[in-house]
């Protein structure tokens, strides 16, 4: 049922349909809310006396602004101290020049570009549980709390009564700016004034979101100064945050960048606006982001761009040096900020640009010297983030003043910032006061202390996630789990995204996963009457775990024993060659005789033993559900399922971690009990499964054994390490899934065929019987038994030995269900002939014994023969015929060209060196999935530009092609094979990389 909220929004939706109009009271006239109170401006002469007094009844405890409204001229206004925010991951641009130099990247071309060239050191990145929204809240919570501890509020002296006001109630104007809109309605500002209302129930600050492309940060840096310089100033701080991400997709990581900054506008500034300012606006397509468009990346057109940016810059220099009566803006100044759209080379070729506008006589030397001294004070930051749309030029402004200090007093910095599409202004600022900053040196002990850092390959895996978030809804993020990132790396004062509804409503949470739930204190009417959920919503509440001391490592036998196990699983035996991969190999330079081999570890997926401190979700997938994954309850580090036993009288089963088919848990052992090592969660080793075998043997307890319809409990434990048990729910019972059984047989590709329950004739007196009928052709009728479609469940002919020189017949013992591969009936007749097949299972003996096939001829029929059909097999798959993946088909007149897919891993081709592995595949080919119309060349491991004949027989010889060095494979790959089949049966083999 749709909860009130829902149904809300869905009105809302339905009235935007009839135009606005309310479902009854359309046409008629709006009533008033009640819910808001019209306040009377108090700077409008509503009360004669010198006491304002502004009251939200509505909204909490009332709140007193009292203002004096005479000697209050707020004179040398700026910006009193930027607040930085920046997310924890970064890549260092040297090892990403490395790692894009690579063959399948850009090649060693890029070696120097983005260091030498742009001019970058490392870039700053978030992951999709950030966003610009959540940047603005930590930033402006971050600088309200710094006021506060080191005592920033001179608001004091221009109120009535002289006393400041409290910090949370200080702010009186707060504009964002951005180019990373999330909603086209609703501003951003609005979500970062749910933190006013929480802690001091403020509402009365002005201001909303300016958004244009680079210059948005900016417009409102000017919008906040104005208000502040206006004469409805009302004697409180004003705050202009700038926050983007300047997001980049997995093949263009080097040009990441991501920031905030929160500047805090008063007067008597340290950093004062000075003299006379320029702008130049102008209309131009060289970057947008159109309302629809499919991808968060803009349209852009670099180079272009470049050039309009440098058109700006020219037109607003000369506006600028025409009110400075010809002076020139460089000449007058000492520190120099232009904006960074694309790193460091910009900003210094737009800096030599003025240089030689203003002198161009200028020798290199000089230039070279001034690009020391005037611009590069301007870029540390911006090095070491990246660049960040609107939030460049206070980055810059913030590197001048913590790289120049008290050396900077008396100085002035000339800025430019400058937006796409165009808007770019040219100002000053005069350093009057040491700003509230730390030098740059013990910033940067801040800057590193909760850094993580992210080797470029796996750069992307972290940040495209928050790429692919645009146009999303109903989105929980997950990259850091999915990165294996723990919960413990989320910093506790920073705002992190936690879900976007279905109707695109976002909300955060204060510390992320590693967070408790909200203050009751700061909770809100509205959280409840819009539904806002709560924490507990998002995961389970963990401990955070105390620092503990270093102590020295004391090995468990147990755990080392269990680890020892799963490595062994995962990987398997193999030699201390196997674990490196071979880079180059070339002559000794002293003695050539010996060769020397550079080698280095190969990556190995993690092996959880102990927990990784993240909240996960288990599945269980078995027998009994159809393979179906179904859900284990938790209680605590437990989780536990119901098992309903079927007519097998057991069930087989393995775990899944969060529904991942790539997170898999299985035992040390095949058909294991609960004494084996659980294994996982990963996707290498084995498919061994528990066998939770209740069937009366000598080797299953007493107490395990149980009738169809039982119920036992399966719990799964993962503290220190993973354990598995189950128990017989005594008493209880359920209803079992019945089973339902198919044909595999050599006339349908063996192929699952559905056995329908046969009531006719004398049968309809006996439960259990299953019958169809099938046609020979030239396929023959060679056949095995499943239940369910899972071959683990097979039901098939015991097969006499060779030396008795007896067949297989339909009064053969029945063998399974079990993953056995005895034999397969076989029916001997002419192609038209017609057989009714049928099998028996008594539902209340699970034994062998209990089970029947067999079949009789039902008529004559002429005969259609199945289309031509391509599988393949190989190493990948085990060699395993019955997992062999059908080839497609394209017919092309005088011949037929079918396509399947090899993947390349790392294999021994050398049977006698198993530890001798290298990236190759080998493969066959089967005609209708049948060993005995095997399609394989006339020699050993063949590679396709080999001289060869290509054969379709039973394979003796067991020849195979091999895809490997020959085509430069490397693991991971995957190759396309095709087989072209003439009409004259001739066959021809090639492949190609996909």
């Amino acid at each position: 049922m749709p909860s009130p909220m829902e149904e809300k929004m869905k009105a809302m939706l339905a009235q935007n349909a009839r135009g606005g109009q309310p479902a009854e009271d359309k046409g008629k006239g709006k009533g008033k809310d009640s819910s808001l109170v019209a306040l009377a401006d108090p700077l409008a002469g509503g009360n004669p006396q010198g006491d304002q007094i502004e009251n939200w009844d509505e909204v909490g405890r009332q709140e007193v602004v009292q203002v004096q409204k005479k000697g209050r001229q707020s004179r040398n206004a700026g910006i009193h101290t930027i607040e930085i925010y920046y997310p924890q991951f970064y890549f260092v641009q040297t090892e990403m020049e490395e790692f894009d130099a690579r063959p399948e990247r850009y090649g060693p071309t890029v070696i120097g570009k983005y260091t030498k060239g742009v001019g970058q050191i490392e870039g700053r990145f978030p992951t999709d549980d950030e966003d610009p929204i959540s940047f603005a809240m930590t930033a402006v919570h971050r600088l309200l709390e710094r006021m506060e501890a080191k005592g920033i509020n001179e608001t004091g002296p221009y109120q009535f009564n002289g006393i400041p006001l409290n910090i949370w109630n200080a702010i009186g104007r707060l504009d964002i700016g951005t180019e990373s809109i999330t909603d086209r309605s609703k501003s951003m500002k609005s979500f970062v004034m749910d933190i006013f209302e929480r802690y001091a129930n403020e509402t009365n600050i002005e201001g909303v979101d300016q958004y244009n492309a680079c210059y948005g940060g900016q417009a409102a840096g000017l919008a906040v100064l104005s208000w502040v310089e206006s004469d409805r100033w009302d004697g409180r701080y004003g705050i202009a945050v700038a926050t983007d991400i300047s997001e980049a997709h997995p093949m263009f990581m080097a040009f990441v960048g991501a920031a905030c900054t929160a500047a805090l506008f008063f007067p008597d500034a340290p950093l004062a606006h000075h003299s006379q300012r320029a702008s130049c606006i102008m209309h131009r397509f060289d970057f947008c982001k159109p309302v629809g468009w499919h991808d968060m990346a803009p349209i852009t057109d670099g180079k272009y761009s470049v050039e309009c940016y440098l058109d700006a810059l020219d037109a607003a220099h000369a506006t600028l040096r025409m009110k400075l009566n010809g002076r020139g803006p460089l000449e007058i100044t000492d520190y120099n900020v232009f904006h960074t759209g694309g790193g460091y080379h910009i900003v210094r070729k737009a800096f030599e640009r003025l240089l030689r506008c203003e002198n161009p006589k200028m020798k290199p030397t000089e230039k070279d010297e001034l690009v020391r001294t005037k611009l590069n004070p301007s870029c540390s930051i911006l090095k070491i983030i990246g660049p960040c749309h609107t939030v460049s030029s206070f980055l810059n402004i913030s590197s001048v003043v913590m790289n120049t200090m008290e050396k900077g007093l008396g100085k002035v910095i000339l800025v430019f910032t400058y937006g796409s599409g165009a808007a770019s202004s040219m100002y000053q600022l005069r350093i009057d006061d040491v700003a509230f900053y730390d030098p740059l040196e013990m910033w940067k002990i801040q800057f590193y202390r909760r850094a993580i850092k992210v080797p470029p390959e796996n750069a992307a895996a972290i940040h495209n996630p928050y790429v692919e978030t645009w146009m999303k809804f109903d989105y929980y993020p997950f990259a850091r789990r999915q990165n294996k990132i723990s919960i413990w790396e989320y910093e506790e004062d920073v705002y992190y995204l936690m879900e976007i509804d279905k109707f695109g409503r976002r909300f955060y949470h204060r510390g992320g996963m590693s967070a408790g739930p909200m203050d009751p204190s700061l909770k809100l009417p509205v959280d409840k009457a819009e539904e806002r959920p709560e924490r507990a919503k998002w995961g389970p509440i963990l401990q955070r775990p105390e620092e503990e001391k270093k102590k020295p490592e004391i090995k468990d036998s147990k755990e080392e024993r269990f680890r020892e196990i799963e490595y062994a699983m995962a990987f398997g035996d193999e030699g201390e060659d196997a674990r490196y991969e071979e880079l180059t190999e070339f002559a000794d330079r002293y003695n050539p005789d010996q060769r020397v081999a550079i080698r280095r570890p190969v990556q190995r997926e993690e092996i959880s033993v102990v927990p990784d401190g993240e909240e996960h979700s288990y599945q269980i997938v078995g027998t009994f559900s159809n393979r179906e994954p179904q859900e284990l309850i938790q209680s605590g580090s437990s989780w536990t399922c119901e098992v309903v036993l079927g007519e097998n009288r057991w069930e087989s089963f393995y775990i899944l971690q969060d529904n991942d088919p790539e997170r898999r848990i299985y035992p040390s052992e095949a058909n294991a009990d609960t004494k084996a090592v659980p294994v996982g969660p990963h996707s290498l080793g084995p498919k061994n499964e528990w066998l939770l075998d209740c069937r009366s043997r000598v080797n299953v307890p007493e107490e395990q054994v149980g009738m169809p319809g039982d119920k036992y409990l399966v719990t799964f434990r993962w503290q220190k390490l993973k354990e598995l048990s189950w128990e017989k729910l005594e008493g209880e019972k359920g209803d079992a899934l019945p089973g339902q059984y198919y044909l595999v047989g050599s006339w349908a590709d063996f192929d699952f065929v559905e056995l329908q329950v046969d009531n006719t004739g004398i049968r309809r007196r006996k439960q259990g019987w299953y019958s169809t009928e099938v046609q020979m052709t030239s396929l023959g009728m060679e056949f095995k038994i499943a239940r369910n479609k899972d071959l683990s469940q097979s039901i098939y002919p015991e097969a006499p030995a060779v030396s008795t020189g007896l067949s297989i017949t339909q009064h053969s013992a029945v063998c399974g269900p079990d993953g056995g591969k005895s034999g397969l009936w076989k029916i001997e007749d002419v192609p038209g002939s017609v057989y009714k097949i049928s099998f028996y299972r008594d539902p209340q003996d699970c034994e062998p014994t209990s089970m029947r096939v067999d079949w009789k001829k039902v008529g004559d029929q002429p005969v259609t023969e199945p289309e031509p059909a391509y599988y393949m097999f190989g190493q990948y798959n085990g060699w395993d015929e019955w997992t062999a993946t059908k080839m497609t088909v394209e017919d092309l007149g005088d011949h037929s060209l079918y396509t399947g897919e090899v993947p390349i891993q790392d294999i021994a081709l050398d049977k006698n060196k198993p530890a001798d592995k290298q990236p190759a595949m080998t493969f066959q080919i089967l005609g209708h999935r049948s060993r005995r119309k095997c399609i394989h060349p006339d020699q050993e491991h063949c590679h396709q530009t080999a001289a060869h004949a290509v054969i379709e027989d039973e394979n003796a010889s067991n020849f195979s092609w091999c895809i490997g060095k020959e085509d430069e494979a490397e693991k991971g790959d995957v190759f396309l094979v095709r087989l072209k089949v003439s009409k004259s049966g001739g066959f021809f083999v090639t492949w190609d990389k996909k």
